[in-house]
């Protein structure tokens, strides 16, 4: 009675594990890897077409994946010319730091009309525009460029998750 238990609670158990399909893109040699689920935003350039691609992954499979920019666009791993990796902070860095800059242009030149002095004043420029050049330099550091022709590689994982 036991081992009858045992068997369709093992039986049972495993009806709840599914397996979940991983696109991977990693150095090769390197330790670095980034990982990408089904729903995951993705920026990816196509090499045959020359494509720029940006959308949510549509779904994975052995040798192809599906981008989904207004309809999914199929893709073969072969043809994946770059993959870029987006970082959040420095995105979000970026932007905050960019409007930082302008609000406090605005702020120095209502405060110069108030005040009576000229609108625009070395002090103004060079505040707001190094705010300005440090969120540019954040947000073109904001994404990394995997190539695979120079040491990256594109995979389709299998993992089971519970």
């Amino acid at each position: 009675m036991k081992k009858i238990l045992g068997i369709i609670l093992l039986l049972f158990a495993t009806g709840f594990v599914c397996a979940q399909k991983t696109m991977l893109v990693e150095k090769i040699g390197g330790s670095q890897r980034y990982y990408y689920h089904t729903g995951d935003y993705l920026k990816l350039r196509v090499s045959k077409q020359d494509t720029l691609l940006k959308g949510r992954l549509w779904s994975i499979h052995d040798s192809v994946i599906s981008v989904e920019e207004l309809r999914p666009f199929d893709v073969r791993l072969g043809d994946i010319g770059s993959v870029y990796k987006q970082f959040a902070f420095p995105n979000k860095f970026g932007r905050y730091i960019m409007i930082g800059g302008g609000v406090i242009f605005g702020i120095i030149g209502i405060n110069h009309l108030l005040n009576n002095e000229p609108l625009f004043s070395p002090d103004m420029l060079i505040i707001s525009g190094s705010m300005v050049g440090a969120g540019l330099i954040s947000l073109s550091l904001s994404q990394k460029r995997c190539r695979t022709d120079h040491g990256w590689k594109v995979k389709v994982l299998n993992i089971k998750v519970k």
